[in-house]
């Protein structure tokens, strides 16, 4: 027997003490893992703890809304003679900074009239102001201003970077270039970030799940984490950020979607055995009242309800889990979440299960593959945009609705009706298509 055999002969007999001792120690426990030991008691926070809550600046989820007083509306200023109005101007406004009529998108109050289109690809409606005389193409303020390709083209592209298909494999595909192919894809991200600030605003969620998942950038040394806030019954997530994993990310999670709940509206929370969520929710979910000494003292909200679902792995398996309320009771959970209509127990299923589908649709989080991004800032733009996609194009399979339809024969038969998250959270009544969405003008933010 030669040195190597010896070698590998003592390895493989340590491995086998190794294993008969672990499963010794297994069996002593009767099969089963003790469960952990009792934390200490966790402080709450305050809003003093959450840097975003104390910058005096207005942070990007919360908007500034600059009232000033509508003018008198242009079909009561102009003559009354002549043709009547036949181009429909509804969403579109005047761009001219000398307007009195500049960013009002209500046709019954501006003064824009259709004066023709242009375009060699596709027709593209232009609009004239009458009370300032400038001239504005309905592309305005969208992803599609001033782009040659017909708007189809873009759509087709869009849609396939947000099913999955990565940069060189759509150039090969399509045969755009894979910079014209980046300055679409930024485009659509800002846009679906104008677009996630207009609708999720005084939002109800009933059951909100937080989790988060390892993101790999390329060069070493530099993973970050992403953030996911899944609304449970309607699919909603309202909230997907990009950083660290420490507590000054995770007071940013929750800040924003504090910003775009409605007043009152506090939700049950679930996540993992991470306690960053904690710290954030009892900062975020509460009000300042005076004591008799005259001191301000922050007291958590008591419809706040968290719990916790943490797992118990040995040697990367799972073996068992612990759950944790760590805000309100059991019994508050169990209430909230029959009001949802969900079962009453502690889990993270669905935002993980969104976990997947955000790796299989975005390329740039698959496991395992040359697709990684190569800065946070073309994946965070990624994001925006399928965070778009997802929520008014995308129709998700557990929110159609099943309804009777009557068939040639005189049959009741059941059909189903496709239904997208912003439709099951009741933010919109249809589902836009990919190039509706491009086409839809939005201002810039403020």
């Amino acid at each position: 027997m030669d040195r190597n055999d010896c070698l590998v002969f003592v390895t493989s007999f340590l491995m086998l003490v190794w294993l008969y001792q672990f499963w010794e120690l297994w069996q002593s426990k009767g099969g089963k893992i003790e469960p952990a030991k009792k934390l200490r008691q966790m402080r709450a926070r305050t809003p003093h703890d959450c840097p975003y809550c104390r910058q005096k600046h207005t942070s990007r989820c919360e908007r500034v809304v600059r009232e000033r007083e509508l003018p008198r509306p242009w079909s009561e200023v102009k003559n009354q003679r002549g043709r009547k109005k036949q181009i429909v101007s509804e969403g579109h406004a005047c761009r001219n900074r000398d307007c009195a009529y500049r960013g009002i998108r209500n046709e019954n109050l501006h003064a824009l009239i259709g004066y023709g289109s242009h375009g060699k690809c596709e027709r593209i409606q232009d609009f004239y102001c009458q009370a300032c005389g400038k001239k504005v193409t309905s592309r305005w303020e969208t992803p599609m201003y001033q782009l040659k390709t017909a708007s189809k083209h873009v759509a087709q592209v869009l849609t396939a970077l947000a099913e999955g298909v990565d940069l060189s494999a759509g150039v090969r595909v399509f045969g755009h270039g894979e910079g014209t192919m980046r300055c679409w894809l930024a485009r659509a991200g800002e846009h679906g970030e104008r677009l996630h600030e207009r609708y999720f605003r005084d939002l109800w969620l009933g059951h909100v799940q937080l989790d988060e998942l390892v993101v790999q950038i390329r060069g070493k040394g530099r993973d970050l984490w992403l953030w996911v806030a899944l609304e449970a019954e309607s699919k909603l997530m309202p909230v997907l950020q990009l950083g660290p994993r420490t507590q000054e990310a995770a007071h940013g999670v929750v800040h924003s979607l504090a910003a775009m709940l409605a007043p009152g509206c506090v939700p049950a929370f679930t996540s993992d055995g991470l306690n960053h969520y904690f710290y954030s929710l009892t900062a975020h979910f509460g009000e300042w009242q005076e004591t008799e000494e005259g001191k301000m003292r922050w007291l958590v909200s008591p419809q706040l309800v968290y719990a916790q679902l943490k797992k118990i792995r040995v040697w990367r398996r799972l073996v068992g889990t612990e759950q944790r309320v760590l805000c309100g009771t059991k019994e508050m959970l169990r209430e909230r979440l029959h009001g949802c209509g969900l079962r009453a127990t502690i889990q993270t299923a669905f935002v993980e299960r969104v976990n997947l589908t955000l790796r299989q649709s975005v390329a740039g989080l698959a496991r395992r593959t040359w697709s990684t991004a190569a800065a946070p800032v073309e994946l965070e733009v990624h994001l925006m945009w399928y965070r778009a996609y997802y929520h008014f194009s995308r129709p998700h399979e557990s929110l159609r609705l099943a309804y009777t339809n009557t068939n040639a024969k005189g049959e009741e038969v059941v059909r189903y009706r496709n239904r997208t998250p912003a439709m099951a959270a009741g933010l919109t009544r249809r589902r836009f298509t990919v190039k509706e969405l491009l086409l839809l003008p939005l201002p810039a933010a403020a």
